[in-house]
C-alpha cells in the first residue's frame, strides 16, 4: 500500500545525469512510497534498451549539432529530447506499480492545463487524435518504473532532422 508520495524536479538537462537520477530513485523507492519524478533533456535522443542507434537516429548530425545519444533502461521506440518536452518517471515497488491509476495522473494534469487527452491501446497519450506523449516501462528486483515524455512545443524541425522513424 502506498502511504507516501514523493516528487523530484530537476532543472538538469544533461541525459545521463537524469537517466542515472532516475535509476537512483528507482533503487532507493521504499515500500510504501510512489515518487514521481520530472526531468527535461536537451538535445537528446534516447534510445529504448534493445535498439540500434544507427539505425534510429542520424548519430553524425546529432554530434554535429552537438547533440547527445542516450540508451534507456526501458524497452520502447527512439525520442527526441528538448526542453519542449517534459519527461515524467512513476516510482514505486511492483507490488504498488498501477499503470491505469498513473496513466490516469498524466490525463487529468493535462485537463488542468485545458487538453482533453485520452489513452490508447498501445499506451500513448493522445489529443485530438495525435500522440503527444509515448510511454516506456522497466522492473528490476521488484521494483518498476513508467515513465514517458509530454511532447509540449518540441523543435519539430530538429525532431525530424536527427530521427530515422
Amino acid at each position: 500500500m502506498i502511504n507516501k508520495l514523493s516528487f523530484y524536479i530537476t532543472d538538469c538537462h544533461n541525459p545521463y545525469t537524469n537517466l542515472a537520477t532516475e535509476k537512483h530513485l528507482l533503487d532507493r523507492v521504499e515500500n510504501d512510497e510512489i515518487i514521481l519524478y520530472l526531468w527535461q533533456n536537451q538535445n537528446t535522443v534516447v534510445i529504448g534498451k534493445n535498439q540500434n542507434a544507427l539505425t534510429e537516429c542520424k548519430c553524425a548530425l546529432l554530434e554535429e549539432d552537438g547533440g547527445h545519444l542516450a540508451r534507456r533502461l526501458s524497452g520502447g521506440g527512439s525520442v527526441f529530447h528538448d526542453l519542449g518536452n517534459l519527461n515524467f518517471t512513476f516510482l514505486c515497488t511492483t507490488e504498488n506499480y498501477d499503470l491505469s491509476r498513473q496513466m490516469q495522473v498524466i490525463k487529468e494534469a493535462c485537463a488542468l492545463g485545458g487538453i482533453f487527452a485520452e489513452i490508447s491501446g498501445r499506451n500513448d497519450i493522445l489529443a485530438d487524435g495525435r500522440k503527444f506523449s509515448g510511454n516506456a516501462f522497466y522492473n528490476s528486483r521488484g521494483k518498476s518504473y513508467h515513465h514517458g515524455t509530454i511532447l509540449i512545443n518540441a523543435d519539430k524541425e530538429k525532431l525530424s532532422a536527427e530521427l530515422l522513424t
